[in-house]
């Protein structure tokens, strides 16, 4: 009785400080490359670079919202938009979180007239220590005949230093760079020159 007392008690302090760390983070931004298009016709469309945005409600739902997709085959573009309340598992160990197929329905407005978006599958996963999160769903936007597929793998993109890539922070710790992330010297940047840079994952100024 007492050892389901303390686990309840812990699972319950962990639950609140992940809850906390979700109303004070704020919006995070992933950027990374996109496939979207229509299964039924077999037409595809990469892009290079989306950029999505999560929101962490609480520790079992997030708002994610999805970037605005021009579809050349159609000459369509279908505006961005909002998944609110997408629901997810936590695994409180690796901060993991796993969106299970799941469905939503969302609006916008296009010149004024309402467009639905129904989502008709919906899953996703987002990996704490790799800050990566992966996204796949089927929606269909307003009179569109076919449902549209769309998936995307972004990396975080930090505010001070942009799309962060875990490996090579691990591999350049002891290295000085500057924020667009381009190696310096150790020795500085000059005698007449002041620049930010990174050093040993720190953000200084060196004269």
């Amino acid at each position: 009785m007492v050892m389901k007392k303390f686990l309840l008690t812990s699972l319950m302090i962990v639950f609140s400080v992940l809850a906390i760390h979700a109303q004070s983070h704020g919006v995070m931004k992933f950027a990374g490359p996109s496939t979207f298009g229509v299964s039924a016709m077999d037409a595809w469309q990469d892009n290079e670079s989306d950029t999505i945005l999560f929101l962490m409600n609480s520790v079992s739902d997030a708002d994610i919202t999805i970037p605005a997709m021009f579809y050349k085959a159609m000459q369509l573009t279908i505006p961005s938009f909002t998944i609110h309340g997408a629901t997810f598992s936590m695994d409180y160990t690796t901060r993991n979180a796993t969106f299970v197929e799941q469905t939503f329905q969302e609006t916008a407005i296009v010149d004024g007239e309402e467009k639905q978006i129904t989502g008709i599958s919906f899953s996703a996963f987002y990996n704490h220590a790799e800050k990566a999160f992966e996204l796949q769903m089927v929606f269909s936007y307003g009179k569109m005949p076919f449902p549209v597929t769309y998936s995307i793998k972004a990396a975080y993109v930090s505010p001070e230093m942009g799309i962060v890539d875990v490996r090579s922070q691990k591999e350049n710790v002891r290295g000085n760079y500057n924020l667009s992330g381009l190696s310096l010297p150790l020795g500085g940047v000059g005698r007449n020159s002041s620049q930010i840079l990174i050093r040993g994952g720190k953000k200084m100024l060196m004269r």
